[in-house]
């Protein structure tokens, strides 16, 4: 389309609209070609004309005239917003409805697709809603719904958008034209690059905490600049979860050349976080202030361990672990200066040594660990997983269900049943109550161990009378079940499946009710696993594709009630928890655990409201959902308003590393020994 034509459509409608007399025209001189259209700006004739300032619109009107389409549509007033579709007088309108995934993205440059927009509803001419609305057949689930990470950077939205299909690679590498990215640098050099088909690719990054371990140097660059680094080689895009888009320089030449990047020039370097020279001569005033005799190095150890499963230390966690770090150190040499009053603000945190008794660590943040690095299971997504169902337990039995109150016996028992797998696996399982009992009150004998002897587990919690039957409390058994098979050796999926059934037979229990426990368990599987933890409804079609009889079809049909529907086209239907079944049987409780989370992987908060939010087994069904949306996110990534409060966490912590520990095997010697002592082995 020529500019004259999209000008003669905007004074058509200026007159067809505002009339022919109404002192407003296209303004020529300031007329733009963007990647959606002609924008054309429009003023008053008096200011066009003769400099009036008195009559000067501002800020200026503008109309978007679509190329090729030529339809016309309002542009924003805001930088990123999105364009509507223009307004004509005595005619209805009809507005559309866009993902607001889509429409918070900042994108709008580039225009609304088709495929983002859920459907239209109609207002009339005055603005009044008419309550018509239509669906749009082309819509496509978004990035979120679909259970993708959440979009730190409109470069990490570009990516996902480009991976569902919202915009098409011409689109998207417009896009990218006004973004930024990382290269990763070893001694000044361009880290990874290699040569595939006679071409040059490189690897590149949309931000920092994406970047792979081992990381330490940056180059920070926008795609123009990049072209007299690499003018002939095919780019690899990492996203969040490395999801990767290939572009090349000659796409990203071609692009500028149609759309000149009208941003400002980015060429910087830098260093990751745990790499700043800074925090050398931190860690030397650190060990001059207490007294230490030499500094701790830079926490790149534990900054590796985190970006491996996919978090990044801020600066301010790695000034931290260098300071809690140093004080451990110092603390071991059992002399003064006395530990700091206020711990967490030196990077310490409480904990718990072999003996159980409390003491002072190095705060992980939930981010890193000294254990279970190179096993099937992330200890960040067991301990998520942990915390998680705790802060589920604790927001479902709250009086208002707003605020966590204190943890509850379900998380007491999910404790014991994690050290029934510390002492032996499914064989101590049937002694986990019995312990737990010990904790309440009850007259057991012989118990050995330090769980058993750990002052807060003897809090007596009020036990939801059901929870000390069968039926929905064999879910109780899924997580630690699953654990059972966290080793470092590769097993086919599925292997958890007959430990998980022992972990949470109870007395009473029925096959039905089992096989709810081992689908969670098999979807804790997936959650799991250190390096992807897909979306509930992705990882619910392979762990029901082989499995058969009439038990497993009840699954099937709850899995069809309880998770979000994602179709190729059209909109997507995203269950309520409330609607499946009652909330006290097993079905419904798991079902509706599985409806709160389903949509919602990447936002625990709301996750754990749906699922406490109605009658029925609240408190189940939150530890349940909770363990879900733990596992996915981490406890970074949890609500950390919760988080910071909730109750008996360093002992959680404490139980969740020994179970990485355990992932790498029983220890021998005198670590050995203290290991037996901690986690007697079970008598035969």
């Amino acid at each position: 389309m020529e500019p004259a034509e999209a000008v003669a459509k905007v004074e058509q409608w200026l007159r067809e609209v505002h009339g022919p007399d109404s002192g407003l025209r296209a303004d020529h001189e300031h007329l733009i070609r963007r990647p959606e259209g002609w924008h054309v700006p429009y003023n008053s004739t008096g200011f066009l004309d003769g400099g009036d300032l008195g009559q000067q619109i501002i800020p200026p009107p503008a109309l978007i005239v679509r190329d090729p389409e030529g339809d016309l549509r309002h542009a924003s007033p805001v930088r990123g917003g999105l364009s509507i579709p223009a307004q004509y007088r005595d005619r209805d309108h009809w507005a559309e409805l866009v993902d607001p995934e889509y429409a918070d993205s900042g994108l709008g440059r580039l225009g609304a697709p088709l495929a983002a927009i859920m459907g239209w509803q109609r207002y009339t001419p005055e603005g009044a809603e008419t309550g018509d609305t239509r669906p749009n057949p082309e819509y496509r689930t978004g990035p979120a719904r679909r259970g993708y990470p959440a979009a730190l950077t409109t470069l990490d939205a570009l990516v996902e958008f480009r991976h569902i299909g919202w915009l098409d690679q011409r689109k998207f590498v417009l896009g990218l034209l006004e973004e930024s990215f990382l290269v990763p640098l070893t001694d000044g050099h361009v880290r990874h690059q290699s040569t595939k088909d006679g071409r040059r690719t490189v690897e590149l990054w949309t931000s920092s905490r994406f970047l792979p371990p081992g990381s330490r140097e940056w180059f920070w660059l926008d795609p123009v600049t990049l072209l007299g680094h690499v003018p002939e080689a095919d780019l690899v895009i990492h996203g969040p979860w490395q999801l990767p888009v290939e572009v090349s320089t000659e796409e990203i030449r071609a692009a500028n050349a149609e759309f000149p990047r009208y941003s400002d020039k980015i060429e910087v370097s830098g260093h990751c976080p745990e790499a700043l020279p800074d925090l050398t001569r931190w860690a030397a005033d650190t060990a001059a202030r207490i007294g230490l005799p030499d500094p701790v190095d830079p926490p790149t150890d534990a900054a590796d361990h985190a970006r491996a499963h996919g978090f990044e230390l801020s600066p301010d966690e790695c000034y931290r672990v260098v300071s809690g770090r140093s004080w451990v150190r110092r603390m071991g040499m059992a002399l003064p200066p006395r530990p700091p009053d206020e711990p967490t603000a030196f990077g310490l945190a409480t904990g718990y040594d072999d003996d159980g008794n409390v003491a002072l660590r190095v705060d992980s943040f939930g981010k890193f660990a000294d254990v279970g690095q190179d096993t099937n299971f992330s200890w960040q997504r067991v301990l998520g997983a942990y915390v998680g169902f705790a802060l589920g337990e604790a927001l479902g039995a709250s009086p208002d269900r707003s605020q966590p109150g204190p943890v509850g016996p379900l998380t007491q028992r999910l404790l014991f049943l994690t050290e029934a797998f510390l002492r032996g696996g499914a064989d101590a399982a049937p002694e986990a109550t019995r312990r737990w009992l010990h904790t309440q009150g009850a007259a057991v004998p012989d118990i050995e161990g330090w769980l058993p002897q750990v002052g807060e587990l003897h809090s007596v919690r009020d036990p939801d009378p059901e929870d000390l039957r069968s039926g929905p409390t064999v879910l109780l058994g899924a997580l630690p079940g699953v654990l059972t098979i966290g080793g470092a050796g590769e097993v086919p999926f599925g292997a958890s499946e007959a430990a998980v059934r022992t972990f949470s037979a109870l007395p009473g229990s029925t096959e039905e009710d089992l096989t709810f426990a081992a689908f969670l368990g098999l979807l804790l599987e997936r959650s799991l696993d250190r390096q992807f933890s897909p979306a509930l409804w992705v990882s619910a079609g392979p762990v029901l594709s082989d499995r058969e009889g009439a038990n497993w079809d009840a699954v099937r049909e709850l899995a069809s009630r309880s998770l979000i529907a994602v179709p190729e086209q059209g909109m997507y239907h995203l269950p309520e928890p409330g609607a499946i079944g009652d909330g006290h049987d097993t079905a419904s409780v798991l079902g509706r655990a599985l409806a709160a989370v389903s949509g919602f992987e990447n936002n625990p908060e709301v996750a754990l409201q749906r699922a406490v939010g109605h009658s029925g087994r609240a408190a189940l069904t939150g530890a349940i959902a909770g363990a879900l949306v733990g596992a996915r996110n981490g406890v970074p990534d949890l609500p950390q308003k919760w988080v910071d409060q909730l109750e008996l966490r360093p002992l959680i912590e404490r139980v969740v590393t020994d179970v990485a520990r355990r992932f790498e095997g029983i220890p021998e010697g005198e670590e050995g020994q203290r290991w037996l002592r901690r986690y007697p082995a079970v008598r035969s």
